[in-house]
Order: C-alpha cells, then structure tokens, then sequence
C-alpha cells in the first residue's frame, strides 16, 4: 500500500474516505460485490472497480488506459464508472447533494476563517451582494454574480 501522502496524491482523498466508500458500495450495490466465476476463481475486487471509476473521474482517464494499470478490459472499466457514479448518487446523494443546511454553512464559515484569516465569505469577491458602482461601463457584467445579472 501507499503511505497517505501518495495516496491522497493518487486518488485525491484520504485512505479512510476511499475506504468507507468501497464499503458502502459492497454493501448497497450487487456489482461491486466480490464473486466467484464459473471455476470458482474471484471477479474482479470491489477496490480494483472503485480505483478504475475513480481514477477515470480523477484524471479524466479513458478506460481503455486502465486496463494494464488494473489488468480490467474497456467495457468493464467504463460499466465500473457507470455503476460507481450511479450508485454514489443513490447512497451518499441524499446527504451531498442537497443545498448546504445553516450547520453546514456556519463550518464552511469557520473553516474559511480558520484557514484564510477573514470572517465571512465563502467564494470569491464576484460572489458578494454589492453592486459595483465603481466599475467601468466596459468591465459592467464581467465582475458580477451571473445570477444577479450586470
């Protein structure tokens, strides 16, 4: 295995979220179960289908460059990405995709102001309410939110 540092350099996560999330899904989906073939050798692993997703998704790797790395052909690399995108959706979907409850914005808040030195704001200068007054006619909607319109 990896030490923690080259992991998170390779997967972009922790150990332990890799490792929570294989579990959830041998647990939730049939695919990533571990199975024996017709001769009684063990398919492919649970952890070589989620390292083929993730890597795909990681560094928008094509499958088919995967199948060395992970001894895993074209088509089952792509069904892994398949199965592994849909069924983090249905798992951990209720939980991440979902507006930011006001617990969730209070610690993004205190995280920000932990880690940048100032209080209160989650994006950048472009995200806040003010209007820009002082803008110049030629840069009007170029430095302000999309939403808000120029």
């Amino acid at each position: 295995m990896f030490p923690e540092a080259v992991f998170e350099d390779r997967f972009r996560m922790s150990r332990s979220l890799f490792t929570g999330i294989v579990e959830e899904l041998t647990l939730q989906c049939e695919f990533f179960c571990e199975k024996e073939d017709y001769t009684g050798k063990l398919r492919i692993s649970s952890l070589i289908k989620c390292t083929s997703a993730i890597r795909q998704l990681a560094y928008n790797t094509v499958p088919d460059a995967l199948d060395e790395y992970l001894q895993m052909d074209n088509a089952t690399s792509r069904q892994c990405l398949e199965k592994f995108c849909t069924s983090i959706v249905h798992i951990f979907g209720h939980e991440f995709l979902r507006k930011p409850t006001l617990t969730d914005v209070e610690r993004l808040y205190a995280f920000h102001e932990n880690k940048h030195g100032f209080p209160g704001m989650l994006g950048s200068l472009d995200c806040t309410d003010g209007a820009w007054f002082g803008c110049p006619i030629a840069h009007k909607a170029q430095y302000c939110r999309r939403d808000h319109g120029p």
